[in-house]
């Protein structure tokens, strides 16, 4: 007969086993999808210059061959921030118009077509040493409306590769996928939310698909940027200190210029005011070895 030890360690043995099963098989349900993440930063705010900000987009995909997606990003707190718009086009869009009176539902024939102008946001995107560096397609546009107001709340990005050449499947984790670009406002020391979330719903305007135009499943990681408070001592908003920031005071002081993006990072004396104090402290750090620029605190003139 069998002993007891012996069957306890069948037993453990057999547990062993089913855990193990068990495990691999849920690995196996996580390994059935591409997984997608922006990826979150902190950034610093200023581009009233021109500067982007850009956020990258990633992928990690072990089974699937990826010829297209569209993504559509919103984020969360456009006070902060928008998708940076490189063109606005205007162009002609078809909308039916009904033009039979009474209750609706109408016939095909009380429709007529009717072409509206409308203005189309193209936005900024790099796809340099990324998956999708050799696709044939890569599309970036924004909001539609307004010619003159070129800022963008949510984009949708369209992505098609050359016929017969995909992202294969692949291991060795996450690999970027495209950068797409921001631009951050001015802040201030009385703005409390400095952070925005980037969201992405799989599924309706969000997809990736294989060569046969097959779906393919993801899961989106949730990224987020975070608007860091400044450098103290920058002025002109280039996330250093320099002769321009001297400049960028001394314009604003005394020739009516644009005051700075982030007040209390040109407080450089931390009275709380924009004044000549500020120039020559900036001018003792730059030329005759002085203290630091301080943290400001400024609530204006």
């Amino acid at each position: 007969m069998m002993s007891t030890n012996c069957k306890r360690m069948l037993i453990l043995a057999a547990l062993t086993f089913i855990l193990l099963g068990l495990g691999a098989s849920e690995a196996w349900a996580q390994e059935d999808s591409v997984d997608v993440m922006i990826v979150s930063r902190t950034a610093y705010p200023g581009t009233q210059d021109g500067r982007i900000t850009w956020l990258e987009m990633w992928l990690d995909n072990h089974q699937f061959s990826v010829s297209g997606f569209q993504f559509m990003i919103t984020i969360s707190n456009s006070d902060l921030i928008d998708f940076h718009t490189t063109q606005i086009v205007v162009d002609t869009i078809v909308v039916p118009i009904d033009t039979c009176t009474g209750p609706p539902p109408h016939g095909e024939e009380c429709y007529v077509n009717s072409l509206i102008p409308t203005a189309v946001r193209f936005c900024s995107i790099d796809t340099v040493g990324s998956l999708i560096s050799g696709f044939d397609v890569v599309e970036c546009h924004g909001d539609t409306g307004d010619t003159s107001v070129p800022e963008c709340n949510w984009i949708e990005i369209l992505g098609l590769a050359p016929y017969g050449e995909p992202i294969e499947p692949y291991f060795g984790g996450w690999r970027r996928l495209l950068r797409f670009g921001l631009d951050m406002g001015c802040l201030s020391d009385t703005v409390s939310d400095r952070g925005t979330l980037f969201y992405i719903a799989p599924g309706g305007n969000s997809f990736l698909s294989n060569p046969q135009g097959d779906l393919i499943p993801f899961r989106y990681h949730q990224g987020q940027l975070e608007a860091s408070f400044g450098v103290n001592g920058d002025a002109n908003a280039d996330s250093a200190v320099g002769l321009g920031d001297v400049v960028k005071l001394l314009d604003y002081l005394y020739k009516n210029g644009e005051p700075p993006c982030i007040p209390e990072s040109a407080d450089a004396n931390g009275s709380c005011l924009a004044e000549l104090g500020d120039v020559v402290q900036l001018l003792q750090y730059l030329f005759r070895n002085g203290p630091p620029p301080l943290q400001g605190c400024w609530h204006g003139m």
